[in-house]
């Protein structure tokens, strides 16, 4: 009876300890994977920090021309999204998920926003896994980059439609070494989404 009682005992070691490998295996996996699945079906809801689209400064030298709240809040929500996102695939795909949402399907398609995304991600993982930069993507570059400010004009002529000068900074993910960027660019507003994006210079 007792040698049985030891070989139970015994037997629920090894279970026990298959368990904790088990466990501990779990937790080594890598926390950024990427796979055709999680960018296509994965659903991210991110936050838009109030504090940084505040950031985004109205000017207009036309005193009759005025721009509703939520009209200001949406341009600087993409002011800022478009230029923020860190080299993981969690910040690219948040990124992309955030501009469907306050883009027409028309503007997200012009700006190549999907395509963009789906680079971002390949070129990301690529370079976490080989520390080698994919060079095959054509125009799309391996940085972060991260929203300074923007000072936004309405347009007097047509409403809705605003010149920006949008700040951002840049950081090459071979280099580290941090550029600060200007964009002027036209952005247009329709029934609460961003409706056309006319980018005139990057310096």
């Amino acid at each position: 009876m007792k040698k049985k009682s030891l070989i139970i005992v015994a037997i629920l070691l090894v279970l026990a300890l298959i368990g904790v490998f088990a466990f501990l295996q779990a937790r080594k996996q890598p926390i950024e994977r990427v796979s055709k699945e999680y960018i296509t079906n994965q659903s991210i809801q991110p936050k838009v920090s109030t504090s940084e689209s505040s950031s985004s400064t109205f000017s207009s030298k036309e005193a009759k021309v005025e721009v509703s709240s939520e009209t200001k809040a949406l341009v600087s929500q993409f002011l800022m999204t478009d230029v923020t996102y860190d080299l993981t695939v969690k910040s690219i795909l948040a990124r992309s998920e955030t501009l469907s949402k306050i883009m027409t399907k028309d503007a997200y398609e012009q700006m190549k926003i999907q395509s963009t995304t789906e680079s971002l991600v390949a070129m990301t993982n690529k370079w976490l896994t080989t520390k080698q930069v994919d060079t095959s993507s054509g125009d799309v570059q391996l940085v972060s980059q991260k929203y300074q400010s923007a000072n936004v004009t309405p347009s007097a002529q047509e409403p809705n439609r605003f010149y920006v000068e949008l700040n951002y900074d840049e950081t090459p993910v071979t280099t580290k070494e941090t550029q600060s960027k200007t964009q002027l660019l036209w952005v247009s507003v329709t029934d609460n989404k961003v409706s056309d994006v006319e980018i005139i210079t990057t310096k």
